[in-house]
């Protein structure tokens, strides 16, 4: 009898196996990662950032309250509370929108404060260029050293040496104006002046030299892009990290439904978010860094679409558009991706226009409305379930890109090697059937030690505080600012990237659970 009830279940399971195959997947053990309180309702991570747009020798990053440094990487996000050094013979660049950040060699900064309306650097050592070609109004941007602040009052090109030791803070204006305040006390700098305060000059001055250009400067120079050449500032706002390499690597198109468009100029095989790499970046978590100089902007902003067989960058019109670690979805099961015969996978999308992007990282509505400002032509119908997840509405749309979806095993994607080398081809029903994750897999990183930290405040600054007048007014200002060297107790996110959200139902164990899948009525024809 129990022979007969083994073979009539195995029946079923061969007769049910074809058409819950897509529907189900087996939970495999996922990589360890503690459970957390949920993340605050309120809070949302940094929406202004920066990118590492060049390295040239040996440049390290330091990570937010960590202590250890690690190698920089072209089109690694940089933002408040991260560190860039330079060895002696290597330099780096740092894009912040329109505007950029020379190192020379042997230099360090620290981004003390990057948000809107104020950039705050402290420059601990070495030298470094500033070319600013777009400032607000009301905007701010400091620069500290040990010997003084230095405030740059209007766009332009400057230049500035830490000084150490027996050498003096030099300040270099050859374009726009700047302010010291300083134990010289307070200096106005204006175009081709030169300013060297020295703690035995007289209150209020400080020797005036000409400005000067040597190498540094000129190769500084040579790297400058003339904005008023570019397509780009047409279409999408100076504001966007990244704009400025992309006229370079394609073109740009007036579509008739989705407005200006660009198309970049890539091999038949090349789709979005295949070459290139992941790498588990606080506070976001899973974070795209493509191979390309031209990729960072069309990886964090907008959308893409499948224009007349070629891949085009759909950016949509925000004036101030937050950054986003990477606008795709995921297929698969939280916690382990999709199964194939090579094992576990994880697939992921690029969303097209009008396609929610819901971030796992944050349950601020308004900042989740805001991010999709420009894609989607009504954030205000975005909403939230009350446990903070996106409503299962969400997931019964026609993804327009799911079946270009790029595959790799699941140990390229934590490892954080090149996606496009270990790309596997899955059947085309298996991807239009898969579940949906929006924008996170819920895979933990290769080593524990990469879990994101807490949104906790940041670092407190130490400030010493004198008055300047500008415009008549009198004001305070911060002089010298740091980071306190404090130890400060440390906070982890145990896994609030990695809980499987409620639309994909709740995995105990090692079990099969039938997941709510997202179908595609139909698709385009071409595979990517």
């Amino acid at each position: 009898m129990r022979l007969f009830v083994c073979v009539c279940c195995i029946a079923t399971v061969a007769v049910l196996a074809p058409s819950l195959a897509q529907d189900m997947t087996q939970i495999d053990a996922v990589p360890a990662a503690e459970a957390s309180a949920p993340l605050p309702t309120n809070w949302s991570p940094p929406g202004r950032v920066g990118r590492v747009s060049l390295v040239s020798g040996n440049v390290d990053l330091r990570v937010s309250r960590e202590p250890a440094w690690t190698d920089a990487q072209l089109n690694q996000p940089i933002f408040t509370g991260e560190a860039l050094r330079t060895d002696a013979r290597a330099r780096a660049e740092i894009r912040i929108g329109a505007n950029t950040i020379d190192l020379a060699g042997g230099s360090e900064l620290e981004l003390v404060s990057l948000r809107e309306g104020t950039t705050q650097i402290l420059l601990l050592h070495g030298r470094i260029g500033l070319h600013l070609r777009e400032t607000a109004e009301n905007e701010t941007v400091e620069i500290d050293a040990s010997q003084g602040g230095v405030w740059l009052l209007a766009a332009g090109g400057y230049d500035i040496e830490a000084g150490e030791g027996d050498r003096p803070l030099r300040i270099t204006v050859f374009d726009g104006k700047a302010h010291l305040a300083g134990a010289s006390g307070d200096i106005p700098i204006g175009r081709g002046q030169v300013a060297v305060p020295a703690s035995s000059e007289t209150a209020g001055t400080a020797p005036i030299e000409p400005a000067r250009v040597d190498e540094f400067v000129a190769w500084c120079r040579s790297r400058d892009i003339d904005d008023t050449r570019l397509a780009a500032p047409y279409y999408v706002s100076r504001y966007m990290t990244g704009y400025d390499e992309l006229d370079s690597a394609g073109i740009w198109k007036i579509n008739e439904q989705y407005g200006p468009v660009w198309f970049p100029t890539q091999p038949a095989d090349w789709a979005p978010y295949r070459f290139g790499h992941w790498s588990w970046i606080a506070p976001w978590g899973w974070t795209w860094l493509d191979d390309q100089p031209w990729g960072f902007a069309p990886s964090h902003y907008g959308r893409w679409a499948l224009i007349d067989e070629h891949w085009a960058w759909v950016p949509g019109y925000v004036e101030r558009p937050l950054y986003a670690p990477a606008v795709v979805a995921f297929l698969g099961t939280p916690g382990v991706g999709l199964s194939s015969e090579e094992g576990a996978t994880v697939a992921w999308f690029p969303l097209g226009p009008g396609e929610v992007y819901w971030p796992s990282y944050t349950r601020d509505l308004d900042y989740v409305r805001s991010l999709n400002s420009g894609a989607v032509q009504d954030v205000g119908s975005i909403a939230m379930q009350a446990d903070g997840e996106p409503p299962l509405e969400m997931f019964n749309e026609d993804f327009a890109n799911r079946l270009f979806a790029t595959v790799v095993p699941r140990s390229v994607f934590i490892n954080g090697r090149p996606a496009a080398l270990a790309r596997l081809t899955l059947p085309e029903r298996r991807l239009q059937n898969a579940p949906v994750l929006m924008a996170s897999p819920q895979i933990a990183p290769a080593s524990a030690q990469r879990l994101a930290r807490a949104a906790a405040p940041l670092p407190q600054v130490a400030r010493a505080t004198v008055e300047f007048s500008r415009k008549g007014d009198t004001k305070p200002i911060r002089v010298a600012s740091g980071p306190s060297r404090g130890r400060m107790p440390p906070t982890i996110l145990r896994g609030a990237h990695l809980h499987a959200p409620s639309y994909a139902g709740q995995a105990r164990g090692r079990q099969i659970i039938v997941l709510r899948v997202a179908h595609s009525r139909g698709g385009p024809v071409r595979k990517g």
